[in-house]
């Protein structure tokens, strides 16, 4: 069974192929007495339909194709630049013109595939089948057409490189002249691409109105500028060309920069940008022919690295936001970034150095290596910040408005942050507090100056608690200096006898046993600045009396220790002297008590006795 129904599905197929038309090839490879028997036998037909007048338009396209190709271009030797530069202009127009055939001979490939899938679907008795046919014919001939036009025309770009390559050496090219023509063109170029572009400018205005008349003339008139742009950057180029020939006749490195030039020219235009691929290879054969193969790669590559160099500048030099209408570019943004960072790093390595010579040098203070550091650091980092503006372009001038704008913001919320930075310029050029000094601000912060900043101020505490103290303070309180001028300060001890204690005696045994002490070497005694104990007042218990010592140096700047220390001298002094530290007392006199009111006069309480 499965065999007889192969041969079944075989014989269908078989069957179902001889009836399918054929692709007739006699039509496609026929020549023109074949096409005029089939013309003949067509206008011989009565019944003339719209299939058969299609063929008859086909056959007359067939019988009119040209059996021969045209005529090539006579070339011969150049005599002068003038020449030179014109067999270089009729490689370009030949170049063009072999693209626009490669297209067209694309296209034609194309179509013959789809005509005949279509072909191969009609029946032989299709009426569409003669039609089709001959269309195939047709595109046949004209791939032929352009297959054999191409060939010529690359045989004549072969014969205008050559031409080009040998004549060079006897052309005389002046520079000077090219030079000068080529500004002239350059001048051109950039007029009618300005009168294009106002043009259509004008284009747009009409279409908007929706005027199509002046629409329609405004279009011819940019289609015939852009004939004559075309035109002039072609001669453009050819002058351009004139200068690489001459660069290359001296064997220059400029030869690679001026084909890029070409190049760049021929791409600028849709009706030139098709012939620069054959153009460049026309330049590179000529490069190789003069200067050799490695020095033409050794060039183009360094020409290569140049392009890409230049790309990249143009990418991160491309704006990305503007400021006050100046383009910020992410060059801009890096460049001004590393200034930054640089002005950060030149401000910390001085601040730094600043600190390492003041330690070799005793000439200068602590106070004043702060003053040197913190001063050359903000303008450090101040001419940075200038230089940073004025890499990303943004002039001073300009910034006035938001400058203006900002001040008022500065009179009410940045208030208190000026007037700090302000009182720190203060404090650094005036030195009524230092580096090292011990102040007091309040009851409950003193201690040392460790450092002064432009906004605060560092006060370490004898807790060893750094509190960071606005500038500003410093400026609007009173601020104690404890070593302004010097390390001494007088301490007040008070203390007090019983009454009945010989005050002279109480004077004389304190002051001998605290100029005897251990603290003597810490206790200042001049003229103009005693030691000595006074009797300040008699009070409820005691004979109040007071020690005030001048002490400098370290002690000084520990008021509660000291003032502890010397608390302990005069109570053991006093002790040794059986002197009495008396206590508070009070006497109770009551003048009435009430009858139910009954008062103990001895004690009821007594211990037991142990047994």
């Amino acid at each position: 069974m499965k065999t007889v129904f192969f041969l079944v599905s075989f014989m269908c197929l078989f069957l179902l192929s001889s009836q399918a038309a054929d692709m007739n090839t006699t039509l496609e490879y026929a020549d023109k007495t074949v096409y005029k028997k089939l013309l003949l036998s067509l206008e011989q037909e009565k019944n003339v339909t719209s299939e058969t007048a299609l063929e008859k338009s086909l056959l007359e396209i067939l019988l009119r194709q040209p059996q021969k190709h045209m005529p090539t271009i006579a070339l011969r030797m150049p005599k002068n630049s003038n020449d030179y530069r014109i067999l270089f202009a009729a490689y370009i127009d030949i170049a063009i013109h072999n693209e626009h055939l490669r297209r067209q001979l694309k296209n034609r490939r194309q179509k013959i595939k789809t005509i005949e899938s279509e072909i191969y679907k009609l029946d032989q008795n299709d009426p569409k089948l003669l039609s089709y046919q001959l269309q195939d014919a047709l595109y046949h001939h004209n791939t032929l057409l352009y297959n054999k036009e191409m060939d010529i025309q690359r045989q004549q770009m072969q014969k205008i490189l050559k031409i080009l390559t040998l004549s060079l050496e006897q052309i005389s090219i002046d520079s000077a002249a090219a030079g000068k023509m080529l500004s002239t063109r350059q001048a051109l170029v950039q007029k009618l691409h300005l009168d294009i572009n106002r043009l259509q400018i004008d284009k747009e205005q009409t279409e908007l109105v929706n005027d199509k008349t002046d629409t329609l003339i405004i279009d011819r008139k940019i289609q015939k500028i852009q004939k004559l742009y075309a035109q002039a950057v072609k001669e453009t180029a050819t002058y351009e060309f004139l200068l690489f020939s001459h660069a290359l006749k001296r064997k220059e490195h400029q030869v690679f920069a001026l084909a890029k030039t070409i190049k760049a020219l021929l791409g600028s235009t849709p009706e030139l940008s098709v012939s620069a691929k054959a153009v460049m290879a026309l330049l590179e054969s000529m490069e190789k022919h003069y200067l050799g193969q490695i020095e033409t790669f050794e060039g183009s590559g360094i020409q290569e690295l140049k392009d890409i160099f230049q790309q990249s500048w143009e990418l991160v030099n491309r704006p990305i936001f503007m400021i006050n209408k100046t383009p910020i570019s992410v060059f801009k943004l890096f460049w001004a970034l590393v200034i930054l960072v640089a002005g950060f790093l030149i401000g910390s390595f001085y601040k730094g150095r600043i600190q390492d010579l003041s330690l070799n040098r005793h000439s200068l203070t602590t106070s004043t290596r702060t003053i040197l550091a913190n001063i050359g650091y903000y303008i450090i980092l101040l001419i940075a910040f200038f230089m940073t503006l004025n890499v990303l372009g943004i002039k001073l001038s300009s910034l006035a408005l938001v400058a203006g704008a900002l001040s008022v913001g500065i009179g009410f919320g940045l208030k208190n942050i000026v007037s700090n930075l302000v009182s720190g310029l203060i404090l650094m050029f005036e030195r009524s507090v230092k580096i090292g000094d011990y102040v007091e601000l309040d009851d409950t912060l003193k201690g040392y100056i460790t450092d002064i900043r432009m906004r605060s101020t560092t006060i370490n505490t004898n807790d060893n608690i750094d509190i960071i103290v606005p500038n500003q303070r410093f400026i609007e309180s009173n601020v104690v200096n404890w070593t302004m001028r010097d390390n001494l300060r007088r301490f007040f001890i008070p203390f007090g006898v019983k009454y009945g204690t010989d005050p002279q005696q109480v004077m004389d045994i304190v002051m001998k046993a605290v100029m005897e002490s251990e603290y003597r070497n810490e206790i200042h005694d001049a003229p103009d600045k005693r030691n000595r104990v006074i009797m300040t007042g008699m009070g409820d218990s005691s004979v109040d009396f007071e020690l005030l010592v001048w002490i400098e140096g370290a002690k000084m700047r520990r008021p509660k220790r000291t003032k502890s220390e010397f608390l302990v001298l005069i109570y053991k002094v006093l002790y040794e002297n059986n002197i009495e530290i008396p206590f508070p007392q009070r006497d109770l006199h009551i003048r009435s008590v009430d009858e139910g009111v009954s008062f103990m006069t001895e004690c009821r309480y007594m211990p037991k006795e142990r047994t």
